[in-house]
């Protein structure tokens, strides 16, 4: 009863007869704290009589007073997954090569296939606790020079984090090819703060998704940070109007709930430590994690499912990604969380 990316198939759910709020979904990684009354507000009272301001500049100057960066090297998006088919239409032609640091999200190559198949592909091990696979991919950029480098820190779906020695030796290699090198920190928010680096560099593009981090993703709103020179290929290519009013409204007014949403972020990460803990004392190996989810290794997934299903539980099962029998959880309430690990540790205890 998932989506492709997890989340609920709305369809699916209608023809089965069954509301979609009965269903608790673990299939996503949503921030699960409750929207402050100023959004709800913002989105409500948004002006929907006029078209939005394309260039949604009061947004941008928003995010540059909050993040301390140039108004000029920001770019609103519905989404960050919008951001990513931008930059590969804008980057790639047939034939051009492009490197992806996987197992990660898909929409990364699904956009790039649009307009070249030469795809390299370098993933993280299972055996290495799927830490990136920096040395590989060095290696690659210099033999292989490829125009653009994806790679997503806190990972989808493995949660594992690019440290910032890494991350700058990448960042330099990839000046010395020519490499757009494009991170993906759509989780950045849930990082424990000793881990958060800077990011903002020249030769890099962030992609920031403002669906994670004010737990909003029925609006649909990112922002992309680049270079200038960046930005002047990607705008041409972006419809007009492509973020709605109330988007726009409910982003300002989350950027200034800020010290909110950071208290959020610091409690549900230490929830997610918490629930990984529970759920290996229920017999299941976990990993380690720098975001709100975590994976999970469950011997039977198909079986474990179902028995979830019975109480409307839905998780995610990662062999989409290549990983079988692994399963992606985010993180719930409190009293999700306590569900769901009293029926796996009854599986558990059945197959012992």
């Amino acid at each position: 009863m998932s989506s492709t990316h997890g989340g609920l198939n709305y369809k699916a759910l209608k023809e089965a007869g069954i509301n979609p709020d009965r269903v608790v979904d673990f299939s996503v990684s949503i921030n699960p704290e409750p929207l402050p009354d100023e959004v709800y507000e913002a989105f409500r009272s948004a002006p929907i009589e006029r078209y939005p301001d394309s260039s949604s500049f009061a947004l941008k100057q928003e995010i540059a007073a909050a993040y301390d960066l140039p108004v000029e090297e920001i770019m609103v998006v519905n989404g960050t997954s919008q951001a990513v088919f931008l930059l590969a239409g804008a980057y790639l032609k047939e034939g051009t090569p492009w490197l992806l640091a996987g197992p990660t999200y898909s929409e990364y190559a699904d956009a790039c296939r649009l307009y070249s198949d030469n795809m390299i592909r370098i993933d993280s091990t299972e055996e290495e606790g799927f830490r990136p696979p920096v040395e590989k991919l060095i290696a690659c950029l210099k033999k292989d020079r490829p125009a653009l480098l994806w790679l997503c820190s806190p990972n989808n779906p493995t949660g594992s984090v690019l440290d910032e020695e890494n991350f700058h030796r990448l960042r330099l290699t990839a000046l010395e090819t020519g490499t757009i090198f494009i991170l993906d920190e759509a989780y950045r928010c849930f990082l424990p703060e000793p881990l958060q680096y800077s990011t903002d560099h020249p030769g890099v593009v962030n992609l920031r998704s403002m669906t994670k981090d004010f737990s909003i993703p029925g609006l649909r709103l990112g922002y992309v940070r680049a270079d200038r020179t960046v930005l002047e290929k990607l705008t041409p290519r972006q419809p007009e109007w492509s973020v709605s009013a109330p988007a726009q409204g409910a982003g300002i007014a989350a950027l200034k709930k800020l010290s909110y949403f950071r208290e959020t972020w610091r409690r549900v990460t230490e929830q997610t430590e918490a629930f990984r803990r529970e759920v290996e004392k229920a017999g299941y190996a976990t990993y380690p994690t720098g975001s709100n989810f975590f994976l999970v290794k469950v011997p039977d997934l198909k079986k474990l499912k179902e028995a979830l299903w019975k109480d409307y539980i839905l998780v995610r099962d990662c062999a989409s990604f290549g990983l079988n029998n692994i399963m992606r959880l985010g993180t719930g309430s409190e009293e999700d969380n306590a569900r769901l690990i009293a029926i796996i540790k009854e599986e558990r205890e059945q197959c012992i």
